[in-house]
């Protein structure tokens, strides 16, 4: 299993000398396991994917993936209108969310390709795309993948992702804001995982101003990772108007608490097995 990351920054895209180290796209992860492609969100790393696709399989027309949408926010689609291989035909995509966000999933990516925001329709791309509803129940099923999931509290809904293949796992949590007490749902499925990749837009401080905005922190991020026995965190979801060296700072400090923090950057590969 190997987890690759394209867009790891929040919001809005942030390009620029003070995010050059970690990036500045928006959310997307890949995830490799036995030639099956799982793709986590499609901010505007997805376009940066793409381009590398494009010189396998996928730029014959012989490729195929499934992307896991967590919810319908901009920042978390706005990569696959410059998605290159959905542009040869012979590609296959499932894009899947969780069945309370899938009814406005398959709208919310149409209609980010009507003509008043983008010159092609989704219905135009040459590659077959279909859309497919998961539940906390049934989960999905990829070759030798076990994907589940799990409802998270931000504003419209959203979801986590947990991708099982053999004795590893990496948990896809981003966009949640957390309760007083761990959530216990969200608990149940990093029982155990090699990595969680947590959002971690606010610091504490930060956090205490944007109190229903459907973030947390690299504290609650640690205490989740704790409780769950993970073996890894990764800080993901980074803020606007957090510098590489303000993030930096961050790491040191959670560091104190739980030593394999570390800061999800763009263009690293982090290889389970």
């Amino acid at each position: 299993m190997k987890i690759c990351y394209y867009g790891v920054r929040g919001s809005i895209p942030t390009p620029g000398p003070e995010t050059i180290r970690y990036g500045g796209n928006t959310p997307c992860v890949a995830v490799w396991c036995d030639g099956e492609l799982v793709i986590l969100d499609a901010g505007t790393g997805l376009r940066v994917l793409g381009e590398e696709l494009m010189a396998t399989r996928f730029g014959k027309g012989g490729g195929r993936a499934t992307l896991l949408v967590t919810h319908t926010h901009w920042d978390h689609i706005q990569g696959f209108p410059f998605f290159r291989p959905a542009y040869v035909n012979g590609n296959s995509f499932q894009i899947a969310g969780m069945h309370q966000i899938n009814k406005g999933l398959e709208t919310a990516m149409h209609h980010q390709q009507q003509y008043q925001n983008f010159p092609v329709l989704l219905s135009q791309m040459p590659a077959r795309i279909t859309f497919n509803a998961l539940s906390e129940d049934a989960g999905l099923s990829i070759g030798g993948l076990s994907i589940s999931t799990t409802v998270l509290n931000h504003p419209g809904g959203a979801c986590a992702y947990r991708v099982d293949h053999g004795d590893h796992a990496v948990v896809y949590a981003t966009d949640t804001e957390h309760y007083p007490e761990i959530d216990l749902r969200l608990l149940a499925l990093c029982l155990g995982a090699d990595v969680l990749i947590y959002d971690a837009t606010y610091t504490p401080e930060e956090y205490r101003e944007h109190v229903g905005w459907g973030h947390s922190t690299w504290q609650k991020g640690i205490e989740l990772a704790t409780a769950a026995g993970v073996k890894a965190l990764h800080l993901f979801h980074h803020h606007p108007s957090h510098s590489d060296e303000f993030m930096e700072a961050v790491l040191a400090e959670a560091r104190k608490s739980f030593p394999e923090t570390h800061l999800a950057r763009e263009g690293w590969t982090v290889d389970l097995g």
